[in-house]
Order: structure tokens, then C-alpha cells, then sequence
């Protein structure tokens, strides 16, 4: 067990990038006492305790689920491949659907230390739209996601239409595209590019190979947040993105892009 914590591996060999244990959990309480606070971040670490016993007690407080129980958003569960609307030859490189960790997500984007306003955030693969949530409340020039499920987009909007009743959208513009990653067109405009391994690496190739070519001209810093960096290997071997950190031991990779 000591020698597992202190390796890079995954939690879940398959679905999971390897990556080093001790560091992901450190910095995950770290995160969580920063947005949570110190009495919610103690409740978290017992939910999870008594979960590897078997008592399934507090499990609202886990770290990963708290947030869209209270919000009121429908963004969680897992969604497998087989059930998703999609055609036999995207179901071959797409992944299930699982919503990502808002506090990780703020963590690392707060760490870029850029003028929202300045900026386009785009999600590839999108799914229910829990990170749009997320980052729909910084003041980005616009936030958008590109979802090929039509059934997960669908979804999205919901979310979205029920966030811009309640006046929480801070970005100036929040939306849901349902389309596909390869052929969205990106506006020549500085961008964050966020994705949660959303498919393969043939698809991730065409789809850096799009945002190269449509932000040619883009003088301004660009930024690739891969969370779960299944195939990081395709942008290590891109010289037009160069890795800048990788928080969480590993569990997510942030890249700059010159196009």
C-alpha cells in the first residue's frame, strides 16, 4: 500500500492516467480546504475513509461529488460509451462520461494568473456541461462546449438555461454546441482550451491540429488544460504545444500552444 501511494499509478488502471498518488491526494486537500474550508475538507476525508470500509456514511461530503448536489445542476453519474448517442465509429475513440472536480478545475485555472476578459474558454466533449458551470462564473469574453452526444447536450442546456435564471453566468457569453471537436471553427482570438479526455488519440490529433490552424494568427498567450491526460503523448510530440506544469502529480497536464 506504502509503495502504491508514493508511485505513479492509477486509481482506475484503464480509465485513469498513471500519476503520482501522494501528490494528487496532498494538493486535493489543499484545493478543498481553499474552496471548502477546513470543517467541510474534514468531513470529505472521513466520507472517504468510511467508503473504502464499506460504510457508506456522509458520502454527499465526498470531495468529488460535493458541489452538484447543492447547485442544483443535473452533472453527475457516469455515463458509459455504450449508452451514449453516438455513431459505431465515434463510440470506437470516445470515453465515458464522468463530471470532473470543480475545485481541481478552479486550481488550476486561477493558477494561470490571466485577465478572464481577455479570453474565450472552449470544452472539448463537453458532456453535461459541469465544467462550462464552472467556468461560466469567471468573466470570460465567452464559454462554450462542444459535445457530439446530442443526449449530453441536451442535458447541457438545461444546466445552462437554469444557471442564467438564477443570474450565476458571469461570462459574457454560454453556450452549448453540439458538434464535433474535429470541425468547430475557433475564433482567432485568444483562448483557454480545457479537456477531460473526452476520446483518442486520433481524434486529439485532429483536433490540435484545428486549433493550430484556426488561432494562427493569435499573438496572445493560449492554454490547454488537459485533465486526465490519457494520450499527452500527442502534444509532447507537437513542437507547437510545450508542457508548463503538471498539477496534481500528473492528473492533469497544462500546455502552452504557438500555434
Amino acid at each position: 500500500m506504502v509503495r502504491y501511494f508514493f508511485t505513479r499509478t492509477a486509481r482506475m488502471p484503464g480509465f485513469e492516467v498513471e500519476h503520482n498518488q501522494f501528490l494528487r491526494t496532498t494538493r486535493t486537500v489543499f484545493v478543498n480546504i481553499k474552496y471548502r474550508g477546513f470543517v467541510l475538507t474534514i468531513l470529505g476525508i472521513i466520507a472517504r475513509a468510511s467508503s473504502k470500509l464499506q460504510l457508506p456514511i456522509m458520502q454527499k461530503f465526498m470531495f468529488q461529488e460535493h458541489g452538484s448536489e447543492y447547485s442544483g445542476l443535473d452533472t453527475g453519474g457516469i455515463v458509459e460509451v455504450q449508452n451514449l448517442d453516438l455513431p459505431k465509429e465515434k463510440q470506437k475513440t470516445a470515453t465515458r462520461y464522468e463530471a470532473a472536480s470543480e475545485y481541481e478545475f478552479r486550481d488550476v485555472l486561477e493558477r494561470l494568473k490571466v485577465q478572464y476578459d481577455q479570453y474565450n474558454f472552449i470544452d472539448y466533449g463537453s458532456g453535461k456541461g459541469a465544467i462550462l458551470a464552472a467556468a461560466a462564473t469567471y468573466p470570460f469574453k465567452s464559454v462554450v462546449g462542444v459535445e457530439h452526444s446530442f443526449m449530453l447536450h441536451e442535458i447541457a442546456t438545461e444546466n445552462i438555461i437554469k444557471m442564467k435564471r438564477r443570474n450565476s453566468v458571469v461570462a459574457n457569453v454560454l453556450h452549448s454546441v453540439h458538434g464535433d471537436a474535429t470541425t468547430y471553427e475557433l475564433p482567432s482570438e485568444p483562448h483557454i482550451i480545457y479537456l477531460f479526455n473526452s476520446f483518442g488519440a486520433d481524434i486529439l490529433k485532429d483536433v490540435t491540429d484545428k486549433i493550430t490552424h484556426d488561432l494562427a494568427d493569435v499573438h496572445e498567450p493560449i492554454f490547454f488544460l488537459y485533465n486526465n491526460p490519457m494520450h499527452h503523448a500527442v502534444l509532447d510530440d507537437n513542437d507547437k504545444f510545450h508542457r508548463i506544469s503538471s498539477p496534481f502529480g500528473g492528473k492533469w497536464m497544462v500546455y502552452t500552444v504557438n500555434p
